[in-house]
């Protein structure tokens, strides 16, 4: 998966996380503490819209998670290629030697390089992991900041419902909590730290 399609998803995930995040908090406070209060009515909905995908991609935060994962992934790249290059110089050897070799002697050779095509592909998938398990730990303080922000500017405003921009067809625009967001988490969190273990 892509860095790209990785940050596709984190929106998407991010935008139903966000959106269901508002929801237990709304339902808690208009939860009736007392049976008298069962007939109290509801509150009328005011509702607010987020760009989360906006949020996630222009904050400051996101884009140094962004240069610190693509960093991360030309070092693997380069390293990968260097077992690569290993791999097609040995495939070139045993080639040669498929001719002078008796039957046994080669098959032995051949299963040795099997072992080290499949330890290169083990590598491979372990350096895939690594990078998205630090983007997911490093986007997820991200979105649990963004989560709150919206919470309080929410509240702040008097809204009870926050919509993701991308189901909103039509809107009023000072309905619009994103760049009050963006502007705040970037104050509140602009950076951070992307830990990656050793390999």
């Amino acid at each position: 998966m892509t860095f790209k399609k990785t940050q596709a998803l984190l929106s998407a995930v991010a935008a139903v996380a966000l959106t269901a995040s508002a929801v237990p908090a709304m339902a808690q406070q208009a939860a009736p503490a007392k049976p008298a209060e069962a007939e109290a009515p509801l509150s009328p909905p005011v509702i607010g819209v987020l760009d989360v995908q906006k949020v996630l991609q222009e904050s400051t935060a996101a884009k140094g998670i962004q240069k610190a994962i693509d960093a991360q992934r030309d070092t693997y790249q380069k390293e990968i290629s260097s077992l690569e290059e290993k791999l097609r110089t040995a495939e070139a050897e045993l080639r040669k030697q498929q001719t002078v070799l008796a039957p046994d002697a080669f098959a032995a050779k051949r299963r040795d390089f099997e072992k080290q095509v499949a330890d290169v592909q083990r590598t491979v998938q372990a350096r895939k992991r690594t990078l998205d398990t630090a983007l997911n730990e490093a986007m997820g303080q991200v979105q649990k900041n963004v989560s709150d922000i919206m919470m309080n500017e929410a509240s702040q405003r008097g809204i009870n419902i926050v919509l993701p921009r991308h189901s909103v067809l039509i809107f009023e625009p000072k309905l619009d909590l994103t760049e009050a967001v963006l502007t705040t988490l970037n104050e509140k969190l602009p950076k951070v730290a992307v830990s990656i273990p050793k390999q």
